[in-house]
């Protein structure tokens, strides 16, 4: 397990305290702090826990040392499985509910005496939710619509943890013998935001025995995170991981394996245009092959790898984050795909927290953190003062915070920059949480709607329009505010607030964290067919999360993103003289 995966592990069993009668609060903040400490830990935790270097470390005590250690060594902790065994499966049940925290589920669980998700949707249909000292008709009306919403994702999971599954087994594989390509597809190949299942294509030889096959299909079907096999032979395997991820492992040979991956990688509605381009040319494509069709016959034509596939239909290699059918074969034929940004290309970070807010980190830390990865600026965001739940900075305490950044650009100086910024809460009525001659004073503002989700549409469409024509907002914060399988965004018109960013020069962000990646990449290209700079911002709140980066630019390949769309690939000077550019012209 890596450092977030125990982290969610620790963050988990404080829940399940919370769940559990007569828990002590105290256990229940320990392992809240425990999980807080680890997701900040810098460096590998394998190693950190193999040289004994968490003694000391803020928050974790020697308990949760064992637990960690516990985590690493068997990928699971004991205590945890205990407590999950003894949770009534309702109450793990009603933790999927958006919105519903442990002191609803048991005020729940104790009165009406629930036993299901259905017996929870029945009582809120009679009214019976409602009636709950503290609940009320607007609560129960939330976790109607939060069951809705849970029937509508309950079998989806979020790109991170499924990528974390498939890396797994994906690098255990490989190690094997006879294996000659090994590759990923599916929705996570072409980086959805949320996938349902895991797709992987394996060769081997063409000539390879069937020993040599069945003893890799051995292998695969024996890995500790298998929960069950759902099926097995030598040319397919599927088994269920104990994350309840289904898993499909295909083995081919390996002059079979670029029709294989093509195939598998999808997606259904690329695939429909482009099976007609074929027929269009006398071929017919399939995972079996492209075949050259004469006289009822047909002649395979041979292809090494995916982009000899396109090359036969006289296209451009087609990456596999645009295979959604938005447009990508006609673009392919005319040779007018774009170059996709890619990870490499970003020279700094504009949206992270510190421990001036919410943050689990310095500034300082941050900057060396951003060093250590290559990049050359870090633009601070911290929250503004109406996030007070998230410790958000008052106008004297930006500045103070302005006079410690001074003091480390002058310490970087030549080699690193911070900028200062704010994430600034947008209000009710659309005015920002800051003055104007406040956020006049900083290098940079981020804007976010952080509360009043509940809005119509009208209205959560003018309070952002109203932000954005704000002179000092440069940059939109996770537009929809939505949480992947935890909560809808608010309802919000993208395409009035696409055009006002457009009109008035504003940014809107890739938030690259893996539960938001807000702005929708459906939405992305629209921004960037308008003009629109498009930042790629992780909103840290530590130093590991600075890399969900990487997320973050999976959607903006999904949206046709080139490096110049992308804001964060400007170099410090090119950055701020964007900046000043835009607000001068207001």
């Amino acid at each position: 397990m890596d450092k977030n995966q125990v982290a969610g592990l620790l963050e988990d069993i404080a829940v399940l305290l919370a769940l559990k009668e007569g828990s002590s609060v105290f256990e229940i903040r320990a392992y809240e702090n425990a999980a807080r400490a680890v997701g900040s830990l810098e460096g590998n935790l394998e190693q950190l826990v193999k040289e004994g270097k968490l003694k000391g470390t803020p928050g974790l005590g020697s308990t949760m040392i064992k637990r960690i250690e516990e985590a690493v060594e068997t990928d699971h902790i004991a205590f945890y499985d205990e407590l999950v065994a003894n949770t009534p499966q309702v109450k793990l049940d009603m933790r999927r509910i958006p919105g519903m925290g442990p002191k609803r589920i048991n005020t729940i669980y104790q009165q009406l005496n629930i036993n299901s998700l259905a017996e929870l949707e029945q009582a809120c249909k009679d009214d019976r939710i409602a009636h709950i000292p503290g609940f009320g008709k607007k609560t129960q009306e939330k976790i109607l619509q939060g069951l809705e919403f849970l029937s509508q994702h309950s079998d989806r999971y979020l790109y991170d943890v499924a990528e974390a599954e498939a890396e797994r087994i994906r690098a255990a594989l490989a190690e094997q013998p006879g294996v000659v390509r090994l590759q990923i597809a599916g929705s996570l190949r072409r980086r959805r935001e949320t996938v349902k299942d895991i797709d992987m294509v394996l060769s081997v030889d063409d000539q390879a025995a069937s020993d040599v096959r069945r003893a890799i299909m051995d292998f695969f079907t024996s890995q500790p995170s298998v929960k069950a096999i759902t099926g097995k032979g030598e040319t397919k395997s599927s088994v269920v991981l104990s994350s309840g991820i289904a898993m499909d492992l295909r083995l081919v040979n390996d002059s079979q394996f670029p029709y294989t991956l093509h195939h598998f990688t999808g997606s259904r509605e690329h695939h429909i245009p482009l099976r007609r381009r074929a027929l269009s040319m006398g071929m017919t494509i399939n995972d079996y092959g492209l075949f050259k069709v004469e006289n009822g016959n047909e002649t395979l034509v041979p292809c090494k790898d995916e982009t000899d596939i396109y090359h036969a239909l006289k296209m451009d290699y087609v990456e596999p984050e645009l295979r959604e059918d938005m447009g990508e074969i006609d673009a392919a034929a005319r040779h007018a795909l774009p170059a996709l940004v890619r990870e490499s290309d970003l020279r700094g970070v504009l949206h992270a927290h510190s421990t001036w807010s919410d943050g689990q980190n310095s500034i300082r830390d941050m900057a060396e953190g951003c060093i250590a990865r290559g990049y050359s600026y870090l633009g601070m965001c911290d929250h503004s003062q109406a996030a007070a739940y998230a410790g958000g900075l008052r106008p004297d305490d930006l500045k103070r915070q302005g006079e410690e950044i001074d003091k480390l650009n002058e310490e970087y100086a030549g080699r690193f920059r911070i900028l200062k910024g704010t994430e600034c809460d947008i209000l009710r009525d659309g005015a920002l949480d800051f003055p104007d001659d406040v956020l006049a004073s900083l290098d940079f503002v981020v804007a976010s709607i952080h509360s009043n989700f509940n809005l119509s549409q009208e209205e959560q469409t003018q309070r952002m329009l109203r932000a954005i024509a704000n002179p000092y907002v440069d940059i939109i914060g996770h537009a929809t505010g939505r949480i992947l399988l935890g909560r809808p965004g608010y309802p919000i018109d993208l395409d009035q607030v696409i055009d006002a960013a457009a009109k008035h020069g504003t940014c809107i962000e890739i938030n690259a964290h893996p539960s938001r990646l807000d702005l929708d990449w459906r939405y992305v290209r629209k921004a960037r067919d308008k003009g629109i700079k498009i930042p790629v911002n992780p909103d840290a709140h530590s130093v590991a999360g600075i890399d969900v980066m990487r997320y973050g630019i999976g959607i903006a390949r999904k949206g046709w993103l080139r490096p110049e769309d992308v804001l964060n690939t400007l170099d410090f000077e090119a950055l701020m003289t964007f900046f000043h550019v835009r607000r001068s012209k207001k």
